[in-house]
């Protein structure tokens, strides 16, 4: 009787770790994640000091993130005040950028996916954006065509914003990272 206790107290743990294990992997949840206005980063992907979950999660989903000395990644899934990214607004994204050689902002899926949008423009980069005279860069984001630098959002709706900043001081140092050093992301309006 005792050995058949023992043996269903391990396979209950067994399984409950397995699965435990297998939500966290799925699900994209990390313990290290931090909060700067619009933007998250976990500072420790890309790094040895990754936690293995972090680790499990980059196994399933197949991304492969900028190791220390080569960038630093951002992602916003909301805007300034915390509403999620919705295909049914407009928004802008301007301000400041931390010191980088080149960096690139990509519109995706909630599941990281590249948008298929008729103009089969998904991002741009520091090379490309439109800047004006004494003004800091700004990219506008919706579904109808916007003047200056836009990228279009999907059909319908939530999407992330992946800002990536290559060659960046801030890979060594993103635990130290001020809100006022990364640009913001304004709803200007929504349509019902």
């Amino acid at each position: 009787m005792r050995f058949l206790s023992l043996i269903a107290a391990l396979l209950a743990g067994l399984v409950a770790g397995l699965g435990l294990t297998a939500l966290v992997a799925r699900d994209g949840i990390v313990f290290d994640r931090r909060q700067l206005g619009a933007w998250s980063f976990a500072p420790r992907i890309g790094s040895e000091l990754i936690d293995p979950y972090a680790r499990a999660r980059m196994l399933v989903s197949g991304e492969l993130p900028l190791a220390n000395g080569e960038g630093f990644s951002l992602v916003a899934s909301v805007d300034e005040n915390g509403e999620t990214l919705s295909a049914r607004c407009t928004y802008r994204v301007s301000g400041p950028l931390p010191a980088a050689r080149f960096w690139t902002l990509t519109i995706t899926t909630p599941n990281g996916q590249l948008l298929d949008t008729p103009l089969r423009r998904s991002s741009f980069t520091s090379a490309e954006v439109l800047r004006f005279a004494g003004e800091p860069f700004a990219i506008e984001i919706g579904a109808r065509p916007l003047p200056g630098n836009w990228l279009p959002t999907p059909a319908s709706g939530a999407f992330l914003l992946t800002l990536r900043l290559y060659e960046t001081p801030l890979s060594a140092t993103a635990t130290v990272l001020d809100p006022a050093m990364l640009p913001r992301v304004e709803r200007v309006g929504c349509t019902a």
